[in-house]
């Protein structure tokens, strides 16, 4: 595999590397679209970084936006990300069972 394909690979995979955008990713695991001010709510993180967060991951192609009158809705772009997501939690959940407890 050419180099490129690691860099584009990390690139994508940073979005996944804050706690904040986990959050927001979660609310969008549903397949729906929302608007910011829903994913504010869901999330209570505040919504300029909320607005801040989903540009970003825009950016990097994970995921979408649609334009209704004033408001931005945002989903995720390919529903594989959500299956993605669960796998690693329960990666998590099952080392957590066989590791020392995370978090305690």
């Amino acid at each position: 595999m050419g180099r490129d394909v690691y860099d584009r690979q990390a690139e994508f995979c940073s979005v996944f590397s804050n706690p904040k955008r986990l959050r927001i990713l979660d609310v969008l695991t549903d397949g729906k679209e929302h608007a910011v001010s829903e994913i504010q709510a869901a999330t209570d993180i505040p919504q300029s970084s909320v607005s801040r967060h989903l540009g970003m991951m825009r950016e990097r192609g994970v995921v979408e936006r649609r334009s209704e009158g004033v408001y931005n809705r945002y989903r995720l772009a390919d529903p594989r990300i959500a299956e993605g997501m669960a796998t690693i939690r329960t990666v998590l959940r099952d080392r957590q069972d066989l590791d020392a407890p995370v978090g305690d």
